[in-house]
Order: structure tokens, then C-alpha cells, then sequence
């Protein structure tokens, strides 16, 4: 039950709107303003500029964001502590995950723990940025999150699926009828890149085998390059996750020399993580073992 000034401070950072801020909240436009001038008035700093563009941070303000960040998650968790030794299934639970899990998993996985746990409140944010999903779990912003394998940050991980690296090919490629794409070809056609600087798995694949790709365009966004592929503009290498429910027309290769990224369940520690968090866990290796079969 966090104090509604600094919840209202964080929406407000986070989305750069006073108005949207108190749509999610369920404030009036003019009661969300109250709460932060009122915040303003008890600290005697200035928080936000208000102009026609949006409502952003002032320096003041983005040096005491991380403060007032840290009060609530704390408050978070004592609270989620507190339920835990009341012995009430009750609380809430933040997940994070990239896109490929968020479509393809945690639907399936949130039914599963609703079903257990229905006293538990879920919010899910989705995050591609490998970096900032780290970041949010290290921070406490997130109870928990499915990260690719090895963390940068000293957090804790349990590994639950090695997910394969593929080729996606245009349907008249002069691959397209190989058993495998071979290795020596890595850089013999025109490529499609992500211009999305985390997409480290995907390098690294042409960094084992001393490879440099031969790249046509970069691209930051994942469909747009599904569509290039499809119309004949070069291949690209995906994992295999990312590529489930997907119609664009192509062939998927497995390569020559097997890939994998390893995604794992992430915690900051199993000493200060929540009941909750940690029964995902078990949710989630259980949804995995009858869905995907694996670990």
C-alpha cells in the first residue's frame, strides 16, 4: 500500500503525462496534479516541467527517482512478507520477459498460477532490451524475469530451456532445399540485422566460427524483418521461439553446427525474493514440462 504521492510521482515519470498517468491510476486529471504539487510543496523542490510536449523530469527530480523507486519496492515487499506470514495468499507479483516469451509463454503459465494463487495480482512487462530487463530485476522493480543466459548483473538464475538459433530463408533461396544451413555460408548472403544493440545471441553466432555477416539492411523492428526475409531481400538467424505463431511466408533452417540461447527464470536472490516469485518458478517449470517438453 504504497504512498499514492510517490505512486503518482512514478507514473507520472513513467509515462510523461499527468493525464495518462491518472487514467492508469484511476485519478482525475486534476487529482493527480494535486498529489504531485502536493509532493512538491512537502520536499520544496520542483519535480516535473510541465509544457505542451508532456510532463518530464526535472534534474531534481530524476535524482530523487531512484529513491522514491527503492521506498516502493520496499514497501512491496514488506508488505508481500507481511501476507506471507499472516499465511494469506495475497499480494502482488511483477514479472518481466521479452517478447517471444511474453507471446508464447506467460499466457499460459499466468493460468496456470491464476488458478493456484488467485489471490495473487499480476503485472507483466514486456522488455527486449536485455540490459534494462537485468537492470529492473537487480533494482526491484521486478520480482522476477526471464532473462537469456549469463547475466551481466549479480542476480540469480534457474536455466529452463536451451532455445535453438535458426535460419529463416526467403522461399526461392538457393538454400532452400538444404537439409541444414552450413556454417561456410554465414557470409556468403545478403543479410537483414537488428539494429537492437542486445541482440547478443545472434552475434555470437557468427563470432564462434570467425564469421562476419554480409549485411543488406538493419532493421529495428523483429516483423519488419520477417516481412524483408519473406519478400526476398536476404536471410537472418532467429531463435526458434521468437518464430512460433508467425505467418510470413519462409523456410526455417536449423544450422549446420547446433546454436542455442539459454533462457532462464530470474530472481534478485532467493533470500529476499516473495513466496509468490518463487512459486512462478515452480509454475513455470511445470507449464514448460507439459508444454514444451523440456528440462
Amino acid at each position: 500500500m504504497n504512498n499514492p504521492k510517490y505512486n503518482a510521482f512514478l507514473k507520472v515519470a513513467e509515462m510523461g503525462s499527468i493525464k495518462h498517468a491518472a487514467d492508469l491510476l484511476g485519478y482525475t486529471q486534476t487529482g493527480m496534479s494535486y498529489l504531485i504539487n502536493t509532493l512538491e510543496e512537502e520536499l520544496d523542490i520542483k519535480l516535473f516541467v510541465r509544457n505542451y510536449g508532456g510532463t518530464v523530469l526535472t534534474a531534481e527530480g530524476k535524482e530523487l527517482l531512484p529513491f522514491i523507486k527503492g521506498i516502493c519496492n520496499m514497501e512491496n515487499r514488506l508488505y508481500n512478507k507481511v501476507n506471507e506470514l499472516k499465511n494469506l495468499d495475497s499480494g502482488r507479483l511483477t514479472i518481466g520477459a521479452p517478447a517471444s516469451v511474453h507471446i508464447n509463454w506467460l499466457p499460459g503459465m499466468i493460468k496456470m498460477y491464476s488458478a493456484l494463487h488467485p489471490g495473487i495480482d499480476i503485472e507483466i512487462k514486456c522488455c527486449d532490451d536485455a540490459n534494462l530487463l537485468e537492470e529492473m530485476i537487480y533494482d526491484g522493480d521486478i520480482d522476477c524475469g526471464f532473462i537469456i543466459m549469463p547475466p551481466k548483473k549479480k542476480i540469480e538464475t534457474v536455466e529452463l530451456i536451451d532455445d535453438p538459433m535458426v535460419a529463416i530463408l526467403p522461399m526461392n533461396h538457393p538454400l532452400a532445399k538444404a537439409t541444414f544451413f552450413p556454417i561456410d555460408d554465414l557470409d556468403k548472403y545478403p543479410y537483414i540485422d537488428t539494429t537492437v544493440s542486445t541482440d547478443f545471441e545472434v552475434h555470437a553466432v557468427f563470432a564462434s566460427h570467425g564469421k562476419k555477416a554480409n549485411i543488406a539492411y538493419r532493421l529495428d523492428n523483429e516483423f519488419s524483418i520477417l516481412s524483408m526475409v519473406s519478400q526476398g531481400f536476404g536471410f537472418s538467424l532467429y531463435p526458434e521461439l521468437l518464430l512460433k505463431n508467425v505467418s510470413f511466408p519462409f523456410i526455417k533452417k536449423r544450422l549446420e553446427i547446433p546454436a542455442f540461447r539459454t533462457i532462464a527464470f530470474a530472481i534478485r536472490s532467493k533470500a529476499t525474493s516473495s513466496t509468490a516469485a518463487l512459486n512462478f518458478l515452480d509454475t513455470a517449470q511445470i507449464w514448460l514440462r507439459l508444454n514444451e517438453g523440456r528440462r
